[in-house]
């Protein structure tokens, strides 16, 4: 009987032997979180991902990065974002496991669902001496993500849900959408050209920008305030859409062109728009910054159309407001003469000075014309109130003559200056200046 006993205990013991060395070959062992990676992913010439249903590769063009997206039928290239792609790779050396696991390598990857996970990386490194970083991750069964790497291979990792969600990004999170690439304090000159619309060149000299064409407008001043502003749309113009695929324009001229050139630059950065037959709703474009095409909404380009007569210079006149000592105004039948004074402003033979000339003497120098001037006027206008600025000696520095036409724009009013020319401009200061001149007694001079 003690003998039976004795040769079960041995089998038990056996068997228990037995057990526990299966266990711990085929069971990993949780050990405490280490170190996700030994070293850092500054100097990486290439990340190839592969998520789901999708696979790109970041590489590394010397200081630049792009993108190569790999379709049916070719790879497309198209800039990436650098600040985006070393955030990636900062994000992915600093990683923080929650738990780490040791085991056999095939037994750690069927375990924590990594063998065919849903995110692989390759990380390429400059110096060929280090070999590639193979990377997986995959969301387990309790919501965490698991992840593994080769330079432990041995050895899986458990992180935060969050962690699969920060890599699995897809490839239009990296790609460069901007259309134009250049410094807008640095630009030199601008060309916008539209086969059946309004195309104008205009280029920087010392007092500013002037037009080169239309040849109307030649060595004429352009608006810098308006320049700057367009500049600086065109400087923060996005795509709607980059088309990862090859494709070319429909056929046709393009119904919008922009050339910008900036420093030293002898090449523009240039963009065109073509019409899409099937879809009025977007323009096809064509940038020299990007390297595929891209979408653009009808909107937006419709508001990157800018005429001669949008950027132009249109200040009806300069003036030294403090020369001007002499005001002489005729308004109707009445006619007023206004001096400047130490106390302020005061009409000939009155007692007390009148308000808000300073006013209106700046808002003359600030006088644009609504719409292109003409030479002569329709039958319908009528003469309103002239004006004459004198300096100190009596010398005349400008002459006005507002005009009203009912032909107009409502709030707009015709106005003559020394050149000739009638221009369509506000009539604020004409309201302004007979509200300050009323009908009534006035002071030949």
């Amino acid at each position: 009987m003690r003998r039976i006993l004795f040769l079960v205990f041995i089998m038990l013991a056996a068997a228990l032997a037995g057990g526990a060395y299966w266990y711990r070959t085929s069971m990993e062992e949780q050990v405490p979180a280490s170190r996700w990676l030994s070293y850092s992913l500054d100097k990486v010439k290439s990340v190839n991902v592969q998520g789901e249903g999708e696979a790109y590769t970041l590489v590394a063009d010397g200081r630049n990065w792009e993108t190569r997206i790999t379709g049916e039928s070719s790879t497309v290239s198209a800039g990436a974002l650098g600040d985006r792609v070393r955030d990636y790779l900062n994000r992915l050396s600093e990683l923080v496991p929650l738990l780490s696991f040791e085991g056999d390598q095939s037994n750690l990857l069927k375990r924590h669902g990594l063998v065919e996970p849903g995110l692989k990386l390759v990380v390429q490194f400059r110096d060929e001496s280090i070999p590639p970083l193979h990377i997986r991750f995959a969301r387990n069964e309790s919501g965490k993500t698991s992840g593994w790497n080769s330079e432990t291979p041995d050895r899986a990792y458990e992180f935060g849900n969050e962690v699969f969600g920060q890599f699995a990004l897809p490839a239009a999170h990296f790609l460069d959408t901007k259309v134009f690439h250049f410094d807008e304090e640095r630009v030199y000159q601008v060309q916008l050209v539209q086969p059946f619309g309004s195309s104008w060149l205009v280029k920087r000299g010392t007092n500013g920008f002037t037009f080169v064409l239309p040849g109307y407008l030649k060595d004429k001043t352009a608006s810098g305030s308006e320049l700057k502003l367009y500049l600086h749309a065109l400087a923060l113009l996005r795509t709607g859409k980059l088309i990862l695929e090859p494709a070319e324009p429909e056929k046709g001229m393009a119904a919008l062109t922009i050339k910008v050139w900036a420093g030293k630059d002898k090449d523009p950065s240039m963009v065109e728009f073509f019409t899409i037959e099937d879809d009025p709703k977007h323009y096809f474009g064509r940038s020299s910054w990007l390297t595929v095409p891209f979408l653009l909404d009808a909107e937006s380009v419709s508001q990157l159309v800018k005429s001669a007569f949008d950027v132009q210079g249109r200040n009806v006149f300069t003036l030294d407001i403090g020369q001007v000592a002499v005001m002489v105004v005729v308004n109707g039948d009445r006619r007023y003469v206004v001096r400047r004074e130490n106390t302020g402003w005061r009409v000939e033979g009155g007692e007390k000075n009148i308000p808000g000339i300073d006013m209106a003497l700046w808002r003359f120098t600030e006088l644009q014309f609504e719409a292109l001037p003409l030479n002569n006027l329709a039958a319908t206008a009528v003469k309103l109130m002239h004006c004459r600025l004198l300096d100190g000696e009596g010398n005349e520095l400008k002459a006005v003559t507002f005009y009203a036409d009912p032909q107009l724009p409502p709030g707009q009013c015709w106005m003559k200056n020394g050149d000739g020319m009638y221009y369509p401009v506000s009539s604020r200061l004409l309201k302004d200046l007979q509200g300050m001149f009323p009908s009534g007694p006035g002071k030949t001079e």
